[in-house]
């Protein structure tokens, strides 16, 4: 346990020296999440307007800022610790006045990643600080199985994780309206 839970600090801190890297988006492709797709709420939230789904601009451990940005380090967490971060806000005052928080499905999630940047593969313009690293979806891979779907947002693709990865980040989605 100790080792696994050194081995994910180390991990993390690396995955921070990353975000120094700039994303690399290649002029010739289209992007497929521009900005004009999102509204932003100026609370920390924004709509994806295809899907109608609202979603948190922060990675979970990440706090938003008035400047628009979100400062601190996205924390790391198995697939359980994961889908019990939203009973936290559930429970609590909420964020954004709404307290019906939840961990994307995989289908969701992957409508956020921008196919056509690499490190990471999402609109920072929308989606500040956001690590090229995977996040959890609540989609189990297979029944029984000891993954769960995952979103690489290094490329943008989507996988799988062995659940007791304590390295995977979140972001947590609402149904909006």
């Amino acid at each position: 346990m100790v080792r696994r839970n050194l081995l994910a600090a180390v991990f993390l801190g690396i995955m921070q020296v990353s975000l120094a890297q700039a994303q690399t988006c290649p002029s010739a492709i289209a992007k497929t999440t521009p900005t004009s797709d999102f509204t932003v709420h100026n609370n920390g939230t924004v709509t994806h307007i295809p899907t109608g789904l609202m979603w948190k601009v922060c990675s979970e451990g990440q706090a938003w800022q008035n400047d628009g940005t979100c400062s601190g380090t996205a924390s790391g967490h198995n697939w359980k610790a994961a889908l019990e971060i939203p009973q936290t806000l559930k429970s609590g005052a909420g964020y954004a006045g709404h307290t019906d928080w939840r961990l994307p499905n995989v289908k969701e999630l992957a409508s956020i990643a921008e196919l056509a940047c690499y490190s990471p593969a999402i609109n920072t313009a929308v989606f500040h600080n956001t690590p090229p690293f995977f996040y959890w979806s609540a989609s189990p891979y297979a029944d029984g199985s000891p993954f769960a779907w995952v979103v690489r947002f290094y490329h943008g693709n989507d996988g799988h994780n062995l659940r007791y990865n304590d390295y995977g980040l979140v972001r947590l989605v609402r149904s909006g309206q």
